[in-house]
């Protein structure tokens, strides 16, 4: 609250303050080691309004050790309050200061002055109180609104800290893909038709394509809109599964691709296969070895609902509730050390960009399915 700006909100206290008591002044300060800064007054002289601070001490340095309001009816009863330069330089000779707090400390006070001795009454030294209160709250809410902007600027640093290391990473993959998708190419020529390692190759050249466009979909500035393309729902489900199948034959377990409507998608290709990526990825990890993950889809009106199956661990109604969560992970996610929480998250706002939506369903120890829905071109 130093040195900040005046308000309406503070400014229509003091004044009201002032006009109710019939007192010379009554002004909001914010006290540091070496001064007064006045936040709000009325009835200041004209020098100190404009200044709005004042140097050395003041009653107000009398009230950073209290709880309850200083009231003096005489400052000249006492030689400490006497001694007080303001006794002289602006003639006080009553004084009530109730005290203000920000996060549990005193930094100032809710001030009245007067320049002749007076009995303040038990009414006048309510109403004090209450529009004291009034400014306490007003400062309670500049300072959330301070802890708000700064959270949401860290967070605004912290998203672009993270979109700059992903941008580097993607600009980087870029590189080994090719050497990848070259190294695929000569074997497949060095082969011919029906060579032993030819579906082998097929798939590499298949994952390549998809992981280019992953990675130009990550090259993407968040705020650009989806490159959408006519996509067949089960050429989107098909090259999924073609790209996830390594991994599933390395866990021993079945993927398997069952029928899908004929249908066309209006979407981003690099960013949906993500997600179905994303979403085999996730019942390869959380199913026992032998298992068997599906992926299946059927249509509802214009809608293409795509569904990924499991029988893993499943998860709590608590834990569905928060599974989208950025960063959010679930204890069996966490005893695995083997991610972040941004899966689920990522599903979600790459599909909703892609006009789509996604439900969950589980259960514990009963597998979960993950459906996205997504318009019909």
């Amino acid at each position: 609250m130093l040195d900040s700006v005046q308000e309406p909100g503070f400014d229509s206290l003091t004044a009201v303050t002032a006009r109710l008591l019939k007192c010379a002044a009554s002004f909001i300060s914010v006290v540091d080691g070496e001064r007064d800064f006045y936040k709000s007054q009325h009835g200041f002289p004209e020098a100190l309004a404009q200044a709005r601070q004042m140097q050395g001490q003041t009653f107000c340095h009398f009230t950073l050790d209290r709880d309850e309001a200083l009231v003096i009816h005489d400052t000249h009863s006492r030689p400490e309050w006497k001694a007080v330069p303001t006794v002289q330089s602006l003639g006080v000779r009553a004084y009530v200061g109730v005290p203000l707090k920000s996060g549990g400390e005193n930094i100032g006070s809710f001030c009245v002055i007067d320049t002749v001795p007076r009995d303040w009454t038990a009414d006048e030294l309510e109403t004090i109180r209450q529009l004291a209160a009034s400014a306490a709250r007003e400062l309670d809410l500049r300072a959330a609104l301070a802890a708000a902007r700064q959270a949401a600027a860290t967070a605004r640093a912290q998203a672009l800290s993270r979109e700059r290391v992903l941008a580097v990473v993607a600009h980087d993959l870029r590189a080994p893909l090719q050497v990848i998708q070259l190294s695929a190419k000569l074997l497949q020529r060095s082969g011919g038709a029906g060579a032993p390692h030819e579906t082998v190759t097929h798939r590499m050249l298949s994952a390549v394509g998809m992981m280019t466009a992953m990675v130009d979909s990550l090259l993407k500035s968040t705020d650009a809109p989806p490159h959408l393309q006519p996509v067949a729902a089960s050429t989107l489900a098909a090259d999924a599964v073609d790209m996830m199948t390594p991994m599933a034959d390395k866990f021993s377990m079945s993927l398997v691709q069952e029928a899908l409507p004929d249908a066309t998608l209006q979407v981003d290709y690099g960013q949906l296969v993500r997600v179905l990526g994303n979403l085999i990825g996730n019942s390869l990890k959380y199913s026992p070895a032998g298992s068997t993950i599906r992926v299946a889809g059927n249509r509802r009106g214009d809608t293409i609902d795509i569904t990924v199956t499991d029988n893993g661990v499943g998860m709590t109604d608590e834990e569905m509730a928060r599974a989208f969560e950025p960063g959010w992970q679930s204890e069996s996610a966490k005893a695995r050390q083997d991610g972040v929480g941004l899966g689920l998250g990522i599903v979600k706002s790459l599909v909703e960009a892609n006009q789509g939506q996604v439900r969950l369903e589980s259960r514990p120890g009963m597998g979960t399915s993950v459906t996205i829905s997504l318009p019909c071109s």
